[in-house]
């Protein structure tokens, strides 16, 4: 592995960590904004943060996987290929888990 692998994989993901956050953070304020549960008490102040940097450890995964590919298995998967499709398909799950978690959560199933 060298150091260029690791600076380029880095450097490649790392701008895109931004976009990641506005997507799941929209995502989850669409969620309790379509609920109507506007009660924040500390321990969700709590959560809320805790989910965003569970998100931004789930995000690093993609750096991490590259970067062993080209450790362990001398680049031999290639994964830098599917850069793209790691990061969109990842959002786009993570965001969609966002928003049903925040719906699941922030519902009052009262009224059922």
């Amino acid at each position: 592995m060298t150091e260029n692998t690791t600076e380029n994989s880095l450097k490649w993901w790392e701008p895109k960590r931004l976009w990641f956050n506005i997507g799941v953070g929209i995502s989850g304020i669409l969620a309790i904004t379509i609920t109507g549960n506007f009660e924040c008490i500390l321990f969700n102040v709590f959560g809320i943060i805790a989910w965003g940097i569970l998100a931004n450890i789930l995000f690093s995964t993609g750096i991490l996987v590259e970067i062993l590919d080209n450790y362990y298995l001398k680049g031999k998967l290639q994964l830098s290929r599917f850069r793209w499709f790691s990061y969109i398909v990842g959002t786009m799950l993570y965001c969609v888990f966002t928003f049903g978690y925040a719906i699941f959560y922030f519902t009052n199933f009262e009224d059922f």
